[in-house]
């Protein structure tokens, strides 16, 4: 599917790699309906994008705020394509699974894996009304493999998204795929750096490029053959 003149929404767009995807599908010629819970912010991606965007506040836990969100994509242009369920995080705050009360990872895992879940439904009809549509769903390296991980809600709401991707991969017109990042170089991540020693810092992997992480996804997009496909993009050791 060629971008130009598509209509797609990419959820957590506010900042980081949301508004970098969000500003990379406008720059392919698509239209962009920003969503997060970050007004500010949110209203400054659509404005980075241009007239062929719009923000609507979202806060992707509430299914009527993911409605309205796909509503807008539908009512202010005509139609819907792609949808980038890319909202999510909350790994590296504590306390985490078992310290934390069940509420508080059920919530990790709502936002995480649900809510991507959730939207995906709710895209299906207005993608398929469309005559097709693609979804990708931002996973994380924390999903996969088999060691530890400091907060065990988080890594398995993001292996659960990537075996949702893969379950669902073709959903009569509508192709679902998954973007697997390790440690992606947002500007917390470039903030984290910096406050390192040097002994840490050469310890630390150096992190996935944001513009790799929007090429991956608009050649899923783009690739009409690519349905549960799940492409790993790791992070680099030093040295």
């Amino acid at each position: 599917m060629e971008l130009t003149g598509k209509v797609a929404v990419v959820t957590g767009a506010a900042v980081g790699i949301g508004r970098a995807l969000a500003r990379r599908l406008g720059a392919e010629g698509s239209a962009v309906v920003v969503a997060d819970i970050d007004e500010a912010n949110g209203a400054r991606t659509a404005e980075l994008i241009g007239p062929a965007a719009a923000f609507v506040p979202v806060d992707v836990r509430c299914d009527e705020h993911l409605s309205a969100m796909i509503a807008t994509a539908v009512d202010r242009f005509g139609d819907l394509h792609v949808l980038v369920n890319n909202a999510g995080g909350g790994g590296h705050i504590g306390p985490h699974f078992p310290d934390a009360p069940a509420a508080t990872w059920a919530a990790k895992l709502e936002l995480n894996l649900t809510s991507a879940m959730r939207a995906t439904q709710l895209a299906l009809e207005p993608m398929r009304t469309s005559g097709g549509g693609v979804v990708v769903n931002i996973a994380s390296s924390a999903g996969v493999g088999t060691g530890s991980y400091q907060s065990p809600e988080y890594a398995a709401a993001k292996a659960g998204l990537v075996r949702f991707t893969t379950a669902a991969s073709s959903l009569s017109g509508v192709r679902v795929n998954c973007v697997v990042p390790g440690w992606i170089a947002t500007e917390r991540a470039e903030a984290e750096l910096a406050a390192m020693t040097p002994a840490e810092l050469a310890a630390a992997p150096i992190p996935v490029p944001m513009d790799e992480v929007a090429d991956a996804v608009v050649d899923l997009v783009r690739d009409n053959s690519a349905a549960g496909r799940v492409v790993m993009i790791p992070d680099r050791r030093r040295g």
